[in-house]
């Protein structure tokens, strides 16, 4: 089993072992009660809220440097509130949480971290629901039907190809171009493409999908860790096609010269979205609202978005250099998240054993 299955795991019984402390209280009503109110007053009794709280703890898994301009551009509105951001990996993160829930500290009003810790973080009770108005300006697939889940942005999984040795035409623009004879041992794909096989049985059917997979697997293909690596063997002429590649990544180094470019698939796979909670004992539930607001206001998304990341907002376009993009398929939270041990055990059976 994968480490991140196994952080995974190991979070799920540790959530199953945790006291509940009944005396904290639950922020979940105060949010009910203030995203019923009319969008003016919503906004005026967050603000006299987190005035009063005038301090916000934000624990997550992105650089520092990414949540830098985030922090700042929040400030800006509402210079009342120290956010502190505490930075760890995705299991650190919802680790700390779960440690500091059990010893009845908890200290959190916010975290962030890879959407499959959804199912981990429900199960936990530790996640607070939100039914905040800018939901109805989100896409498809970016928060769950409940209220819990919020997704901020996600990336896509392209075709990338080393356009020196592959000519625009010729390159795969579907996932069944990739059985072709020309793509026999000149594919390769990172070393934890849980994703892109979880989006080919969506997209497929279990069945196939997982007969399709086996064949890939088949006809030849690498692993290797990670997504910058895999491009910069790609641009050399270590291989020709990338299974699972950033879109973002390819258009960089491109830019920079390298040899390579990529074909948007119809549909095209979208990771999971990266995850944004409110904790349900948070201290500080008003400045937390408050945050989780920004984060998916048009101001706040642009800031992802310039990151490179595709943004939940429907009004905000996706910048594919040019490419039509056709239908898309965004990986569920709530389906994949039970699942993901399964998947990673399917996912080893089916490319690290040969198919």
């Amino acid at each position: 089993m994968e480490v991140r299955a196994v952080g995974l795991a190991i979070l799920t019984l540790a959530v199953l072992s945790c006291p509940v402390h009944a005396q904290i209280i639950d922020a979940e009503p105060a949010l009910a009660r203030v995203n019923a109110l009319a969008p003016q007053e919503r906004l005026e009794t967050l603000v006299a809220g987190a005035r009063s709280e005038a301090v916000l703890e934000w624990y997550g898994s992105l650089q520092a440097a990414d949540v830098r301009d985030l922090i700042e551009r929040f400030r800006k509105k509402y210079p009342f509130i120290d956010v502190r951001y505490t930075r760890g990996g995705g299991t650190n993160v919802v680790g700390r949480v779960l440690t500091e829930r059990k010893a009845g500290a908890d200290r959190a009003d916010v975290i962030g971290g890879r959407g499959n810790f959804h199912d981990t973080l429900m199960k936990s009770g530790l996640v607070t629901k939100n039914l905040a108005p800018f939901r109805k300006e989100l896409r498809e697939g970016f928060m769950d039907a409940r209220g819990y889940f919020l997704g901020p942005f996600t990336y896509s999984l392209v075709l990338g190809y080393n356009n020196r040795d592959v000519a625009a035409g010729q390159a795969p623009a579907s996932y069944r171009d990739l059985l072709a004879p020309a793509w026999k041992n000149q594919m390769a794909m990172d070393y934890e493409a849980y994703d892109w096989l979880a989006g080919i049985l969506d997209l497929m059917g279990e069945a196939k999908g997982l007969e399709f997979a086996r064949a890939v697997a088949r006809h030849g293909v690498r692993l290797q860790r990670g997504h910058t690596l895999l491009t910069q063997l790609m641009a050399a002429g270590e291989f020709k096609v990338s299974i699972d590649a950033y879109s973002y990544q390819l258009r960089s180094f491109k830019e920079r010269g390298a040899p390579v470019d990529y074909a948007v698939p119809d549909p095209m796979i979208l990771k999971e979205p990266s995850g944004i909670w409110i904790l349900k004992r948070a201290p500080h539930p008003h400045a937390a609202a408050l945050l989780v607001d920004f984060l998916f206001s048009r101001e706040g998304q642009q800031v992802y978005a310039e990151q490179n990341r595709l943004v939940a907002r429907k009004d905000m376009e996706w910048d594919f250099g040019g490419k039509k993009v056709g239908k898309v398929h965004v990986l569920s939270v709530e389906q994949w998240g039970p699942k993901y041990d399964r998947l990673v055990k399917r996912f080893g059976e089916i490319f690290r054993s040969g198919g």
